[in-house]
């Protein structure tokens, strides 16, 4: 076992890999999670099948002011080739308040009632303002980004940002609300912003649920 400085890169960016599948895991419109320290970190060489970093971290519900709560996280990157996401588990130290039902519903009850399937691009705009209707639409893209950002990490990789560049609500007849998303996701060794098409559903029994997530060409110029 190596242990790790976590200031470094290869510790920040395991943590960041457990940061974004917390997310994937229990980000709700109303609720994303932001990384706020690695406090150890240690890297395990598996021969024949990959590196395991062991790290410990906190978090915090970065929409609710939600208080710092204490991690620990294992991310196994498996053996280049092989094109496997990384085997992420984490613990909490404490269970987290689920304060946020009555208005990921408010919510969910509104894009359900509409007239029209809402629609919108640029988000945030070239300000970096979002429009506070959009808030809930904005997080829950970057919930499904965060899956995107875990899936396709690598111990070469570090995903951060990412944009809405469209979005458009699909009217359906079952109880999900349906999203086609266009996002631009930051990789910040390469400095790219890498655009990929992602298609959800999502309603506040069920939560995410991934249907499309595709790659697009790069743009260049």
């Amino acid at each position: 076992m190596e242990v790790l400085n976590p200031s470094y890169y290869p510790a920040r960016r395991a943590a960041a890999v457990a940061e974004e599948y917390i997310n994937y895991k229990m980000g709700r419109p109303h609720r994303l999670f932001g990384m706020q320290d690695v406090t150890s970190a240690s890297r395990e060489s598996i021969e024949g099948v990959g590196n395991k970093y062991h790290i410990k971290l906190s978090i915090k519900d970065i929409l609710n002011n939600g208080e710092t709560v204490n991690c620990t996280a294992e991310i196994l990157y498996h053996l280049q080739g092989q094109n496997t996401a990384p085997n992420v588990s984490f613990t909490l130290q404490k269970e987290l308040k689920n304060d946020t039902e009555g208005r990921d519903k408010t919510f969910y009850e509104r894009l359900r009632k509409l007239e029209e399937p809402l629609v919108a691009q640029e988000i945030p705009d070239k300000f970096g303002n979002v429009a506070p209707e959009m808030e809930p639409v904005h997080h829950l893209a970057l919930v499904a980004a965060a899956y995107v950002k875990w899936q396709n990490s690598t111990e070469n990789t570090f995903f951060r940002m990412a944009v809405i560049k469209s979005v458009k609500q699909v009217k359906r007849e079952d109880a999900f609300l349906e999203f086609h998303l266009v996002m631009l996701i930051h990789e910040m060794v390469t400095q790219e912003m890498i655009p990929w098409e992602i298609n959800i559903l999502w309603n506040p029994t069920e939560g995410l649920k991934i249907v499309k997530d595709v790659q697009l060409p790069k743009c260049h110029g």
